[in-house]
């Protein structure tokens, strides 16, 4: 507890008199310090020269808004321009008066403290160590400070740190400008500590809530955080107090207080170099001291400590704004959780507003009580949907049969993770609490196995699939016609949540599931049958030409609506200069009625696609069909008209010589005859069911498209009412939040709902989400391969064969960005609303993906060569660069100067 300050003054705040809602009176690290010594934490003394204290030196410093013009101005990677001018900014600031009214109650407040003793003067700005910005580390520390006047000149420079170069980016890459950000001082008085170091209350690494970190190092703490030293690393379990790893660094260095003032460095002895910093019962105390905080502040925390004179000292505290946040809703047991995203699997790993992420628990049937409840088993963290595997894992037969499936179909990295999870004991102690039964297994399997066996052995193949077309047709008019008849708002919005709910058990079940399921399975029994006889190149070819793929159809037919634009030489100029409104212009005029009418049938079938098409928020073809233009655009630039259509039919011709290959291979030999009419069953098959793949989710995203309509209504009326300030922010809402407020007169405001959500969805953006997370917060590790790799290799998946060297073309949003003939695609995902860029893409790589996902299928079709899940391909690789991408082997090629060339392998 700090001792009492005589007086008050606006500009001094002991930590006595501080908590944690004074963070703009003395800032993060201020508020933080006040409220743990407050709380009876082991806190050296101190006190704050606040907020107020800064904005009266600032404004007494005439010539200082000038300066601050330029720097905020100033483009957020200009690095230059925020040396030259932030350095401006500090030489006039330290060069100005220190105020008098300022300076005698901060000198009472040291010299109520005792001149004799060293001071630690830190910055703490308003905008630091908050949950969304981590600001630390932005400004200036100041050590073991001495005297009237060093303290004055060490407050004045914290100050002027304000606008280090450092922090001036930070700001503009944040959206932060310099009005903004005001800075307090802490003055505290200094330990001197004989071991010192950094305590994290979860693992930073693994992000596992459970574990604690503790770096510890000689001297002050200054040597590890200036990375000055090799600290000793502890990873202790807060549950059990086991040492899970304890590595012991070689401390070559330390910084010790001088007593005149300032540190030096010293050379640590032999003898003290390569043996533990910490005791067990000093670590033992550190770990219970890190829980203390933790369960006060209410989140995992980031804790600066210090031993001096057998004594355990607080010197700082705030949150870890690193940490992947937790999955909610959270567990109603105590047993370890694990989840799959949902978003890797849909190979979108953007962020959804609320409103498209609370869809997600709607459609997903398993784990829901009733019809209309939301899935228990559909989570989410950081605006991403996350599956909750627990009751599987703990199956026997679920636990050994769904990694094998995510290895084959999707990523064999995510089956790598989860087993990691299944194979610790601490899983295993749930089961008791978390299982699938039977009887629920079979509820779901059995109707879809029932449905593969019956389209696999008793229906006819051209048969079974019309059936399932006309069946999801005629679902979507029944839906339409449901919707159109409900009253636009409310009962329009309750009917379009009945029927979200109902496409699982009613539509995916029954007839998706099933038809899919079959030419898979025939696909693989058709590699089997033919493993040895031919190559499994061959087999691979039959998924190519698929004839009614809704998808391929999507990109023929605007392949077809580029060459009626090739026959108005005026528009084709202005489309491949980027003018997007010049084809309405176009269509409009006389001359262009069969370009019209190609564009409008286009639209009416696929207007309700998009990239990201998932994403409720987003707009629509239908709506703004900029990225379709960009595609357009592309497509112009191809040699010839029709060679989308050539290529098409090249890969229809390819996948028959497969067939005829395959067929005269099973014919030989011993049961050729039954081998051959086996397999011709199998193809039959294969090219039936696999075209279907995507029929489902169009189906889904035109059931959104008219949600989408409905919310927006719903949305016209909320602003009506005064509850929310513009349409757009309908979004940030969840879709049962919508309609209680429109179902309630009296509802009231929901604008800071919005506003907080707003700032969420932000910082959620600047998070890459795990694709496997425990409910502890862990993020599992895949196996690390122990192969000796050349720098700049990174492991992935091959998914289409073939080589091709080309010019690369990163695409971060297809709306914006257009993909020339010959290119390679360079992206992090795709979804069906960028098929249309895979008809001039010579070659895809990609960050995100496995064997079924999008991109791969499509490249699949279409014979490109590919290579998915190359993590920071997008960050590695540039446009313009030239690239050999081996769609056989896994490898990306980075073609520089031949002596140069480096290979990134996947």
């Amino acid at each position: 507890m700090s001792p009492p300050l005589s007086g008050s003054s606006p500009f001094i705040l002991p930590f006595s008199h501080i908590s944690e809602a004074d963070v703009a009176r003395v800032g993060g690290k201020g508020a933080s310090l006040g409220a743990m010594a407050s709380a009876g934490f082991p806190v050296p003394p101190g006190f704050c020269v606040t907020t107020e204290a800064f904005s009266g030196f600032v404004s007494g410093c005439a010539g200082l808004e000038a300066l601050l013009e330029p720097l905020d101005a100033l483009e957020p990677e200009d690095t230059e321009g925020a040396r030259e001018f932030s350095q401006r900014v500090r030489e006039y600031l330290v060069s100005q008066p220190f105020p008098e009214e300022i300076a005698r109650p901060l000198l009472d407040a040291w010299r109520a403290l005792g001149t004799e003793h060293g001071y630690a003067v830190r910055s703490s700005a308003t905008l630091e160590d908050l949950p969304d910005a981590s600001f630390a580390g932005q400004q200036d520390t100041y050590l073991n400070v001495r005297g009237e006047r060093e303290l004055l000149e060490r407050v004045r420079a914290c100050w002027a740190s304000l606008f280090t170069e450092r922090a001036v980016l930070y700001r503009r890459r944040h959206g932060y400008t310099s009005s903004v950000a005001r800075l307090s001082v802490v003055v505290q008085r200094m330990v001197h500590p004989e071991v010192s170091g950094i305590l994290f209350t979860a693992d930073p690494v693994t992000g596992d809530r459970t574990v604690c970190s503790v770096d510890a190092s000689y001297g002050l703490g200054e040597a590890l955080v200036s990375g000055l030293v090799n600290a000793d690393l502890y990873r202790v379990s807060k549950r059990t107090g086991e040492h899970l790893e304890v590595r012991v660094g070689d401390k070559a260095h330390a910084i010790y207080s001088l007593p005149g003032g300032g540190t030096e460095k010293r050379e640590v002895s032999e003898a003290l170099r390569c043996v533990r910093a910490l005791s067990d019962t000093w670590l033992a105390r550190l770990v219970e001291l890190g829980r203390q905080v933790e369960a006060r502040r209410g989140s995992p925390q980031d804790v600066e400590w210090g031993i001096a004179d057998g004594e355990l000292f607080l010197l700082q505290a705030r949150p870890i704004t690193s940490l992947f946040p937790l999955p909610e809703p959270r567990p109603r047991d105590t047993a370890l959780h694990v989840y799959l995203s949902f978003s890797h699997l849909q190979v979108n790993t953007a962020p959804l507003p609320p409103l498209s992420l609370s869809l997600m628990p709607l459609l997903f049937a398993l784990g829901k009580r009733t019809r209309e409840e939301p899935s228990l088993l559909m989570v989410h963290a950081a605006g991403r949907a996350y599956v909750d595997l627990t009751p599987a894992m703990h199956h026997p037969f679920l636990a050994r049969l769904f990694p094998r499936m995510l290895a084959g179909l999707v990523d064999p990295t995510l089956a790598d993770r989860v087993r990691a999870v299944l194979a610790r004991p601490e899983f295993h102690e749930g089961r008791g609490q978390v299982v699938a039964s039977w009887g629920g297994v079979l509820s779901f399997v059995g109707p879809v196995l029932s449905g593969v066996a019956s389209r696999l052995l008793l229906q006819e193949p051209v048969r079974a699939r019309g059936d399932y077309e006309r069946a999801m047709e005629a679902w979507a008019r029944e839906y339409e016609g449901r919707l159109a008849a409900a009253s636009p708002g409310l009962e329009r919005l309750r009917v379009a949540r009945q029927e979200l709910c109902g496409f699982f058990p009613d539509v995916l079940l029954p007839l998706s599931l099933p038809i899919l399921g079959a030419g898979m399975l025939s696909w693989r029994l058709l590699g089997g049958l033919m493993r040895g006889r031919v190559d499994a190149r061959v087999v691979e070819s039959l998924g190519r030409g698929l004839e009614g793929n809704v998808t391929t159809d999507m990109d023929l037919e605007l392949g077809d609506i580029a060459d009626l634009v090739r026959e108005h030489p005026a528009l084709e100029e202005r489309l491949r200069r980027g003018e997007v409104a010049a084809l309405a212009e176009a269509c409009s005029r006389p001359g262009a009625e069969r370009l019209d009418a190609a564009w409008r049938r286009f639209l009416s079938r696929y207007g309700s696609r998009c990239p990201g098409e998932l994403d409720i928020a987003l707009p629509r073809w239908e709506e703004d069909p900029s990225s379709l233009l960009n595609s357009l655009a592309g497509m112009l630039r191809a040699p010839r008209p029709g060679l989308h259509r050539d290529r098409h039919a090249a890969a229809v011709r390819e996948a028959e010589q497969a067939a005829t290959v395959v067929l005269e291979a099973a014919g030989r030999g011993i049961g050729g005859w039954l081998r051959h009419r086996l397999a011709r069953a199998l193809i039959a098959r294969v090219r039936a069911y696999l075209a279907l793949r995507e029929h489902h989710k169009f189906f889904v995203v035109r059931l959104l498209m008219h949600l989408r309509r409905a919310v927006l209504e719903g949305a016209e009326v909320m602003v009506s009412r005064g509850l929310l300030a513009s349409a757009g922010d309908v979004w940030l809402l969840e879709l049962d939040e919508l309609i209680a407020a429109l179902a309630d007169p009296a509802h009231g405001s929901l604008r800071e709902r919005v506003e907080r959500r707003r700032a969420e969805q932000a910082r959620y953006a600047e998070l890459s989400p795990p694709p496997v997370l425990t409910s502890d917060g862990e993020v599992p590790r895949a196996p690390v391969s122990t192969e000796a790799l050349p720098p700049g290799v990174l492991a992935g998946v091959p998914v289409s064969s073939g080589m091709v060297e080309g010019v690369a073309r990163v695409v971060r949003d297809p709306s914006s960005e257009v993909l020339h003939p010959g290119e390679i695609l360079v992206t992090t995902f795709t979804d069906p609303g960028w098929t249309p860029l895979f008809l001039h893409a010579a070659g895809l790589v990609m960050e995100v993906g496995g064997l079924m996902t999008h991109g791969s299928v499509v490249a699949r079709e279409y014979g490109i060569p590919a290579v998915v899940g190359v993590e920071g391909a997008v960050g590695r690789i540039q446009t313009g660069q030239r690239l050999r991408v081996d769609g056989e082997r896994g490898f990306v090629t980075l073609l520089g100067p031949a002596e140069e060339s480096a290979e990134v392998a996947a």
